[in-house]
């Protein structure tokens, strides 16, 4: 891996162990993320900002450069931990995988109904197995990491947007995730501060297929 300097109901989560929500605990996140193209993290942005419009949201997009789908959360923080953050980036470096394509086809809202996001009905399947292959990464090395299982991969248009339809999906928005980076979102301060990127590998291994399910034989 080259590192470049530089409904409703569904199982929504941004990564976070269900322990972890607890009082006074720190809330800024360290994550590992894709982040889509410019052009398609511009039109969620766009189809976002009207459909808050039309239902009269009191509750802006989330802006275009910070939306993300997240891989997985290291833990929460009061401060970016700068040790932890250097064990990481060197754990991330050793990966070897291929890009991987995204396909967000369909909303909900997730958190008690009070966020708006996108997912793939069906599911991004590669996107789980590269998370996977991720927290396997940082667990061989003691690393924390923390993923809700059954959690669908998702992008998150607006947080807090209260009682608002679903956003009307009327084209797919897809991409080629050529890279994924590790960034600190800071809480309340719509920011995220980036400490690594890698580059994904054309010329790695395939992922593994997943198993198929048996039939049973009448």
């Amino acid at each position: 891996m080259r590192k470049n300097t530089g409904q409703p109901s569904l199982p929504f989560d941004e990564g976070w162990s269900p322990s972890f929500s607890r009082p006074n605990s720190p809330k800024s996140k360290l994550m590992f993320v894709l982040k889509p193209s410019a052009p398609v993290g511009l039109a969620m942005h766009d189809d976002a900002v009207l459909h808050a419009a039309n239902q009269n949201s009191r509750k802006d997009a989330y802006p275009a450069h910070l939306l993300h789908m997240t891989l997985l959360c290291m833990e929460g923080f009061d401060e970016p931990p700068q040790t932890l953050i250097y064990r990481t980036c060197m754990a991330a470096a050793d990966i070897q995988a291929r890009p991987l394509p995204v396909t967000l086809d369909s909303s909900g809202l997730f958190g008690g109904k009070r966020h708006l996001a996108l997912y793939r009905g069906q599911g991004n399947h590669l996107v789980t197995q590269f998370s996977q292959v991720l927290r396997r990464a940082l667990s061989r090395r003691n690393l924390p990491n923390f993923a809700v299982t059954g959690a669908t991969p998702h992008v998150t248009l607006i947080y807090g947007c209260g009682r608002i339809e679903t956003l009307p999906i009327t084209r797919n928005y897809a991409w080629i995730a050529g890279e994924f980076m590790l960034v600190y979102s800071h809480y309340g301060e719509t920011r995220h501060e980036e400490f690594g990127r890698w580059s994904f590998d054309p010329d790695a291994p395939p992922y593994p297929s997943p198993p198929e399910q048996l039939r049973l034989k009448v």
